[in-house]
């Protein structure tokens, strides 16, 4: 009984043993089946694959749209000939495919996106339109769940945020030199030197260092940078000159019982500030001129309250 049991197992393997190698010989032997062509995937490949023969100085985003346009509409179902729409002879299908080309779209135009913006990055033009596009465009690439962590795509978005750190970075910089005012025009107050000085220094700083990778290719931010000096001494020289006029005629008024006076408590305090604006600091062409003007002016009120107390 126990030789049965044995010789029987022995004749069932060596059946499934030749079943397995008659079918996979029959399979060897039979022709791969060939998929019919679908020509709307087909179709979508192809305007993908375009997205690397287009120029990297010119955006493609309506390219990219077009495409993504395509994508969704052959995704569409369209009776009776395409009940599950163009992409597919099934929903999954249909669904699958869409998926899977919608990706290789996200990769092609990421890939070309980049090298796009870097195009951009390595000239001395930066248009606003430019950069204002590529701001936009890596933030919304960047947020998709296409986006794998870690890949060279996702490093070379982290490169393009540093690029835009450092230039608001330095467009701030500008704006504030620019915008700089200081509008306290009390006797004991003094126009902050210390913080100019400063604003200098860091510009200075920036032109003789250079703006960090790629944004030192920015000429504009190099031309601006430059003026920053001639816009800090304008509102200095403003101060001074709004300073002048608000305690000019103070002679004039029974706040004085004298020219000397009127000379140690204003004349002297407003000629010191007058004195302070420093050439070597702010180092540009019109000095002279602008602070002769202020001088001037305030000549001009010291000699009138000096008759005025003579003839008083």
């Amino acid at each position: 009984m126990k030789t049965l049991k044995i010789t029987l197992s022995i004749i069932v393997v060596a059946v499934i043993v030749f079943l397995a190698l008659w079918w996979w010989i029959k399979f060897k032997e039979r022709p791969p089946i060939s998929l019919p062509q679908n020509p709307f995937t087909e179709r979508i490949k192809q305007e993908i694959a375009s997205l690397g023969d287009l120029p990297d100085s010119k955006f493609c985003k309506d390219t990219y749209i077009y495409i993504t346009f395509l994508i969704n509409d052959f995704h569409k179902p369209h009776p009776p000939q395409y009940p599950y729409g163009r992409l597919g002879n099934s929903q999954m299908e249909n669904d699958q495919r869409k998926e899977y080309l919608t990706k290789e779209l996200y990769s092609a135009y990421t890939e070309k996106f980049i090298k796009q913006a870097f195009y951009v990055f390595r000239n001395s033009e930066w248009s606003f339109a430019d950069l204002r596009f590529i701001r936009s465009e890596y933030q919304t690439l960047r947020g998709s769940t296409y986006l794998e962590s870690g890949s060279p795509v996702d490093k070379n978005f982290s490169d393009i945020h540093n690029i835009f750190k450092k230039y608001d970075e330095i467009t701030d910089h500008i704006s504030t030199c620019r915008s700089f005012s200081f509008t306290n025009y009390s006797l004991l107050a003094r126009f902050p030197v210390d913080d100019i000085q400063n604003k200098i220094t860091q510009t200075n700083t920036y032109l003789n260092k250079g703006l960090g990778e790629y944004v030192n290719n920015c000429t504009r931010l190099h031309n601006e940078l430059k003026e920053i000096p001639q816009a800090l001494f304008v509102a200095h020289v403003r101060y001074l000159d709004n300073k002048i006029r608000e305690w000019s005629d103070m002679y004039m008024r029974p706040f004085h019982t004298s020219f000397n006076d009127y000379n140690n408590n204003l004349g002297q305090p407003t000629q010191s500030e007058i004195d302070a604006l420093n050439r070597e600091m702010y180092n540009v062409d019109n000095f002279d001129a602008e602070k002769q003007k202020l001088q001037n002016k305030w000549n001009a009120d010291k000699q009138a309250a000096y008759e005025h107390w003579r003839r008083n």
